[in-house]
């Protein structure tokens, strides 16, 4: 009985000892697996964000990429204008260009005949498909937007390498001749552009790591089920193993904004594997569960046979010694003599020497147990300050992780700010919108601009010292690059020029800044270019304007010029009838005689002497025009009935004295003229004109009636 005591309470210690650290050991292994899951799920939600944000912000920037271009009144002239096809095509590949989604982009007129195209097909009849869809869409167009997004599945939109699949989405915009109330006419053309399957793969791709994967359903063309359906759109990064567990988030996106008239919808499901690999240290508490478990089932295997080999042999001869010693010398079936009696207390001598022996090692083992726990207690220490770092690092990725997504947020917000700078750049003051715009992008920076064009070289400055601008080396002449920099305190002078598309320096801009990063500096460029498209466009619309209203041969307004402002003459009298103006119309005397005598070259001199004179007579309020002809005008500004017989006394003066037009050879003929006036204040504004024009023609046969001269 002792014995079995004794075997029994060396197993429960050894219970006690192993227990605890199992239940210890998968208890951590509970919580690590638990940390585990809850990391990858948070791992997909933000890359299910990320890749929902990318998707929205190309196409956005793409739509008001498209929006700008097709607002641009050199690309809607290009429409009949065939001289202007090289605007068209530059505009063409620079969008593409700028577009990451985009990989080819046509021009068609309104019967849908390809006018220019970029990475396009020649002569492609494709686009005649979308004809009768978008002219249904544009007569019953809900005025949303003026952009419309179709799938296109096996048609030939570009060449085979841009486009295996044959699969993307047409973006089709309306080109109108004015924009106002644009979608209530018909349309001039239409711009198109192709985003195939395999440039938005490029796009988001990126976005994942190896073993990840990006499925985007259609409602109405792909399977929500099927992830292999033909329609579907599937972007994966690295090898994907289908055997390997994985979790997944659905989404609804929509390609919707404020330009696309009929947004279409996706369904985008996020895949990720579900496990992370396998810590060491989970490793390790699983091998001491599974080594304390067989320690277990030993010791109890050992106690089974130590009880059937040893304690019922035992228990025989205890009921022998104690039948001996109640006097019970015989025993059944069985004849003991007096020398079995020494053999059996020999036998248990020998026995409880065996059991002292067990008993020591049953103590070594449980020290070397309690070894065993006291590892398995510092390894768990380990694992927790293992799990703090992990944490730690956790944190860290989280906060720089936000900063990049801040800077992605402000990056965008430049970007769209570049967008609306073209517009205010096409009214406002050239110096003050570009300076309101820099220090809007950089407002830590310092800027400087000088342009050419319109203030003659003079710098305009906004914090930054203009004495540092005098430094030679920020002369751009003496520079091959279109950026250099040059040191300054410490920091730097980034210096971008500005050029026309004949590669001529109109402007230099100088920022005073520290060394810029990669992103600063495509952002500052990008807006260089913007400002050199917009600015020669600029200049070319006023040239084109001031062309339009003067005389080629004189320099003087022309009678476009005459007519307008005679309007709004009239209509500031209308309004404000104290405002007196008076009209002279004048015609030069002899013009045919000269012209008959001497050539036309002589009429030309006459005509640009008698402009001279009439400029150089007339007040600086007063405005000459050349009506055409030898029949010039004048238009007085506040001038009432005393003010035209003040202008009228001196041109009589003018004409009395002797002036000639002279020809190189030497030849010459006398400057005359004959003039008729009238003001308001006297005539109404619907005669004026007629008033002047007649006594001009009455002023004119006195002429030639008193000098006899043949008209």
């Amino acid at each position: 009985m002792k014995l079995r005591l004794k075997s029994s309470l060396a197993l429960l210690m050894l219970i006690i000892a192993v227990v605890p650290a199992a239940i210890v050991g998968g208890l951590l292994l509970k919580q690590q697996s638990d940390v585990e899951e809850n990391y990858r799920i948070d791992m997909l939600d933000r890359l299910s964000k990320t890749i929902e944000q990318e998707f929205d912000y190309r196409f956005s920037l793409l739509s008001t990429s498209l929006d700008v271009l097709s607002r641009d009144r050199l690309f809607v002239q290009a429409i009949d204008n065939f001289f202007l096809a090289g605007h068209v095509n530059t505009s063409l590949g620079t969008l593409v260009k700028n577009a990451p989604l985009i990989q080819a982009a046509y021009l068609v007129d309104d019967q849908w005949a390809e006018i220019e195209s970029y990475n396009g097909i020649r002569g492609l009849s494709s686009f005649f498909k979308l004809k009768d869809i978008l002219s249904y869409r544009l007569s019953y167009q809900n005025n949303n937007g003026r952009q419309w997004v179709f799938y296109y599945n096996g048609e030939d939109l570009m060449p085979f390498k841009f486009n295996p699949t044959r699969r993307g989405i047409v973006v089709g915009v309306p080109i109108f001749q004015s924009m106002t109330n644009g979608l209530k006419r018909e349309p001039l053309g239409y711009l198109i552009v192709v985003v195939p399957i395999e440039n938005i793969i490029k796009v988001l791709r990126p976005y994942l790591k190896d073993g990840e994967q990006v499925v985007f359903h259609n409602n109405d063309r792909g399977s929500v089920n099927n992830i292999d359906d033909i329609n579907n759109i599937i972007i994966t990064q690295g090898v994907i193993n289908n055997k390997t567990p994985t979790i997944h988030k659905t989404i609804k996106i929509k390609l919707e904004n404020k330009y696309i008239s009929e947004p279409i919808e996706y369904i985008m499901k996020v895949y990720m594997g579900k496990y992370i690999g396998e810590n060491p240290y989970i490793n390790s508490l699983k091998y001491i569960t599974l080594f304390g478990g067989i320690i277990i089932l030993l010791s109890l295997f050992s106690a089974g046979l130590i009880y059937r080999w040893i304690a019922r042999p035992l228990s025989g001869l205890m009921d022998v010694v104690r039948a001996y010693s109640h006097g019970e010398y015989k025993s059944a079936n069985k004849t003991l003599r007096f020398a079995e009696f020494l053999m059996v207390e020999q036998l248990i001598r020998n026995m409880a020497k065996t059991i002292q022996a067990q008993m020591a090692n049953l103590a070594t083992t449980n020290k070397e147990l309690n070894i065993a726990y006291l590892e398995k207690e510092q390894a768990n220490l380990q694992l927790v300050n293992f799990n703090d770092q992990l944490e730690k690092k956790v944190k860290e990725k989280t906060l720089a992780l936000s900063r990049s997504l801040l800077r992605e947020k402000n990056r965008r917000s430049m970007l769209q700010s570049l967008l609306s700078f073209s517009h205010e750049l096409q009214s406002g003051d050239i110096i003050e919108t570009v300076m309101t715009q820099v220090v809007a992008l950089y407002p830590m920076a310092g800027w400087a601009m000088k342009n050419y064009a319109d203030n003659k070289g003079i710098w305009a400055c906004e914090n930054i010292d203009q004495s540092r601008l005098e430094n030679k080396d920020i002369q751009p002449e003496s520079h091959y690059s279109d950026y250099y920099r040059v040191p300054s305190n410490g920091e730097y002078l980034h210096c971008f020029k500005v050029k026309n598309s004949q590669n001529d320096i109109t402007g230099i801009i100088v920022m005073q800044y520290m060394a810029l990063e990669h992103d600063d500096f495509e952002v500052i460029s990008l807006f260089i270019r913007q400002l050199s498209i917009e600015l020669e466009g600029r200049l070319l619309n006023e040239e084109l304007a001031r062309i339009a209203v003067t005389d080629s041969l004189t320099g003087l307004a022309n009678r476009k010029a005459f007519d307008l402002d005679l309007d709004e003459h009239i209509q500031l009298f209308n309004r404000y009838p104290e405002r007196h103006f008076g009209v002279f119309i004048l015609d030069v005397n002899g013009l045919k005689r000269a012209n008959d005598c001497y050539g036309h070259s002589m009429g030309d001199v006459l005509l640009i002497e008698t402009s001279k004179l009439l400029v150089k007579t007339s007040r600086v309020t007063d405005k000459v025009y050349r009506l055409g002809g030898d029949e010039f005008a004048i238009i007085l500004e506040a001038g009432d009935s005393e003010s035209c017989s003040i202008l009228w006394r001196r041109l009589e003066k003018v004409r009395n004295q002797i002036n000639y037009a002279y020809l190189p050879d030497g030849k010459r003929v006398e400057i005359h003229f004959a003039v008729g006036y009238a003001s308001t204040d006297q005539y109404s504004v619907e005669q004026i004109f007629l008033v002047a024009d007649k006594a001009m023609y009455k002023d004119k046969h006195h002429f030639y009636e008193t000098t006899g001269i043949k008209q």
